[in-house]
């Protein structure tokens, strides 16, 4: 344990000080405040709709971390053989993976609580600027909203770590990763059209079956239904949310252990 906390942390420090890093912590510190102005043209609906453009934000940043920083420290580990350095202390693989892994969620709350900090001040303004168009309690709503969409995000980390234990670069990683991005977005509009009498009397069910198959193994990253009720203010089930947060943890942990496995087997030299 002690050998995984001193890689995270090594992760943590590694991840921190690159520019890209600190650039996207001067983002998500500003871009709340900016999203106010094309918030503030829905009069009657500001709250609403600023909670969704932050959402949306929230998606486009969490993607760009995974891309432009997660994956390439994993890639290039492997391909420059840095993580023989670590293997060599001696370290097991999977205390390696583990510690790079658990480095790279350091990283990522940190940046979320720079971002949920930034947009709960920014609500305290727009509640003050625009009264009851902005509803009180919407920026608890928000923080909550970040915590649940952040963890399939995770769970695609978790996939990046199992892409990356078989994948010969980043080249490689990038493309199936991004495939798995495009499916994860793309399946769950393809079945709700599937749900259609005139479509379903077109498609054949073995088609409709694995379409099914596949949307299960993969994490729901878009969570609409979760940002929909949170922006409206509606209540929610805690036992739904208690299977939302048991399935992604469970589906990142599970990707991380068939990674670890699949890792051990590989020839390094």
């Amino acid at each position: 344990m002690k050998r995984i906390l001193h890689l995270a942390t090594f992760t943590f420090m590694e991840l921190t000080h690159q520019r890209i890093y600190q650039t996207i912590t001067i983002m998500l510190v500003v871009a709340p405040w900016l999203l106010l102005i094309p918030a503030s043209l829905f009069m009657l609906d500001i709250g609403k709709v600023y909670t969704d453009f932050l959402f949306m934000l929230l998606h486009l940043w969490l993607l760009v971390y995974i891309f432009f920083l997660a994956a390439p420290l994993i890639c290039r580990d492997i391909e420059q053989s840095i993580c023989q350095m670590f293997l060599t202390l001696p370290m097991p693989r999977s205390a390696y993976m583990w510690g790079r892994f658990a480095g790279l969620i350091f990283a990522i709350l940190l940046l979320m609580l720079t971002y949920d900090l930034s947009s709960f001040f920014a609500y305290q303004y727009a509640q003050s600027s625009w009264g009851t168009y902005v509803p009180v309690g919407l920026e608890y709503n928000f923080i909550l909203g970040t915590a649940l969409i952040l963890l399939p995000y995770l769970a695609l980390t978790a996939v990046l770590f199992l892409i990356a234990s078989r994948a010969t670069g980043l080249p490689e990683t990038t493309v199936f990763l991004f495939s798995v991005w495009l499916l994860c977005w793309s399946l769950p509009p393809v079945l709700a059209a599937l749900n259609q009498p005139e479509v379903i009397a077109s498609t054949p069910d073995w088609i409709a079956q694995l379409l099914a198959i596949v949307n299960q193994l993969l994490p729901n990253l878009s969570s609409s239904s979760i940002s929909l009720q949170l922006a409206h203010m509606q209540s929610f089930d805690t036992a739904l949310i208690v299977a939302y947060c048991t399935h992604h943890l469970a589906y990142a942990a599970l990707a991380m252990l068939i990674a670890i496995n699949l890792f051990k087997h590989r020839d390094l030299s």
